[in-house]
């Protein structure tokens, strides 16, 4: 998020161009994000191919703002997710990402222009409403200054490691597992709603999508009742493994204890230490809470709704998300 007002200051010319992503070229949007967030290594437009354009929910809807002196200033990218229900029906959101306005641009008004920009090309390519993973700092001015709603806030927690026994394979991903049958394999089917509440919907696409982020490095381990998703990360010194999502492999499973899944990423990537954040209720476990003042960016869910004519496509109250994970949104 920036600093920027709400209004246009006299004499600056900016427009705004909303739509599906229509195929241009993504170097500007590339070049706008690395000033903004200063990205190392700098990301490519491939990236933002995989992103906006390879998803099998569909295309990103793409707000931008524009002006005569600096060409792109802002960007917002809504990216098709799908969320499914026992009890109601299913909801297609945009994950806002990439939300971004030229330093140099604060103060003119880019960033509400551009979050308004996707507002239009959301509604426009039929999607229900942004769901916004943000910062600390940026959650209180999404609702504040645009009216969004705050979702309760996700636990993240280490996970104390404790084996079960139960055999797992483990599988580093790379261009031939993407290539191959694997991820048909870890699922074979769609996944199932939660009991209650939303949970994203996944299928074996998706995951062979979701792997292919350029530059990460996933490990996918299978156990004969459910997949998951691991890599790790650096907390000062300390080498932590994350585990990213769990995704049941069959109907119906019983719960799977948290910490025997943190035992297999333990002895995987050589570390005591295994961090989760999300919900879902395929788990069972708790784990020692990370306090948000140690966390290194603090995570806050904010929900806006579509409407047509003034009815909005959702009921942004009613919705609680009980199956929501680091996966599920690219934090990693």
């Amino acid at each position: 998020m920036d600093g920027d007002s709400t209004s246009a200051s006299p004499g600056d010319v900016l427009m705004c161009s909303g739509h599906t992503d229509d195929g241009r070229d993504l170097g500007p949007t590339a070049d706008l994000l690395n000033l903004v967030f200063d990205f190392q290594p700098p990301i490519g437009s491939g990236h933002l191919d995989w992103y906006y354009r390879d998803n099998p929910h569909g295309r990103a809807s793409v707000g931008r703002a524009y002006d005569d002196d600096n060409g792109l200033v802002g960007n917002y990218a809504l990216v098709p997710m799908r969320f499914q229900s026992s009890h109601g029906p299913d909801l297609r959101l945009g994950l806002g990402v990439d939300l971004s306005t030229r330093p140099d641009s604060r103060g003119s008004g880019a960033f509400r222009r551009t979050v308004e920009d996707s507002y239009r090309a959301g509604t426009a390519d039929g999607l229900d409403g942004i769901l916004g993973v943000a910062n600390a700092q940026s959650v209180p001015r999404m609702v504040e200054t645009l009216g969004w709603r705050r979702l309760p806030d996700h636990p993240a927690r280490f996970i104390t490691p404790l084996s079960d026994g139960i055999p797992t394979i483990s599988h580093p991903v790379d261009a031939a597992l993407l290539a191959g049958p694997l991820p048909n394999l870890a699922l074979p089917r769609p996944t199932s709603p939660p009991p209650t509440g939303l949970g994203t919907l996944w299928t074996a696409d998706v995951l062979r999508w979701r792997l292919a982020r350029p530059g990460a490095r996933y490990v996918l381990h299978l156990r004969e009742d459910v997949a998951f998703v691991s890599t790790t990360t650096l907390h000062g010194r300390l080498r932590v493994a994350v585990l990213l999502k769990v995704l049941a492999r069959q109907e119906r499973i019983e719960q799977v204890a948290l910490r025997s899944l943190a035992a297999a990423l333990a002895r995987h990537h050589r570390t005591p230490l295994v961090l989760h954040w999300g919900a879902n209720p395929l788990l069972q476990g708790g784990g020692v809470f990370l306090p948000r003042r140690l966390m290194p960016s603090p995570l806050g869910l904010v929900l806006h709704a579509f409407d047509d004519d003034g009815v909005p496509r959702m009921d942004v109250d009613s919705v609680d998300l009980t199956s929501f994970e680091f996966l599920d949104f690219d934090a990693y």
